[in-house]
C-alpha cells in the first residue's frame, strides 16, 4: 500500500505474478497426476497380459491332462474307440462339456481333429481344440470366406475345361 501512490499499476504486477505462479503450480500437479495414471495404466496392461498367458498355460495343461486320460494305451495318439469312450466316461464327459462339446458332436469333432490317418496325434489335438475354443474372429471368418471363393473359382474353371473338352 505504501508504494501504491508512487506506482499505481504495481497491483497488476503482483496479481499477474500470483496468477502465473498458480498456473505453474497447477501444471505441475497435473503432470504428476498424469504420469502416475500412465504408469498405472502400463502396469494394468502388463498384468492383463500376464493373466492371459497364465490362463493359456492353465488351459493347455488341462488339455494335456484330458489327452492323457483319453489315451488308454499310452501310445500318444487317440484312435476312434479311445475318443468315443471319452464321451461315455462321466469324468471326461464333464471335461468335454466344460469345453462346450456335446456327446452328439463326438464323430464330427474326431473328423475335424483328425488329419486323415484315423488317429489324433497330440499336436493335432492341441492345435485343433485351441482353434475351436472361443468365438470365431472376423479374420477367421474372412479367411474361410476367401478359401471358399478360391475353391469355387477353381471348381468353376475345372468344370468349364471339362465342358469344353466334351
Amino acid at each position: 500500500r505504501e508504494i501504491l501512490p508512487y506506482v499505481p499499476w504495481s497491483w497488476m504486477y503482483f496479481y499477474g505474478y500470483m496468477a502465473f505462479a498458480c498456473v505453474v503450480l497447477m501444471n505441475l500437479v497435473t503432470a504428476v497426476i498424469v504420469e502416475h495414471a500412465i504408469e498405472s495404466s502400463q502396469s494394468d496392461h502388463d498384468h492383463a497380459v500376464a493373466q492371459k498367458e497364465s490362463a493359456k498355460r492353465k488351459e493347455m495343461q488341462e488339455l494335456k491332462n484330458l489327452f492323457a486320460l483319453m489315451d488308454a494305451d499310452g501310445s500318444g495318439t487317440l484312435c476312434w474307440d479311445e475318443f468315443k469312450d471319452s464321451f461315455t466316461d462321466p469324468l471326461m464327459s464333464k471335461k468335454w462339456m466344460l469345453l462346450d462339446f456335446q456327446p452328439e458332436e463326438c464323430k464330427e469333432l474326431f473328423t475335424l481333429l483328425d488329419d486323415g490317418d484315423g488317429e489324433i496325434e497330440t499336436n493335432e489335438f492341441f492345435d485343433g481344440l485351441a482353434r475351436m475354443k472361443g468365438v470365431a474372429q472376423s479374420k477367421d471368418v474372412y479367411r474361410l470366406q476367401k478359401s471358399v471363393y478360391k475353391l469355387a473359382g477353381t471348381l468353376s474353371s475345372a468344370t468349364d475345361q471339362q465342358s469344353s473338352r466334351a
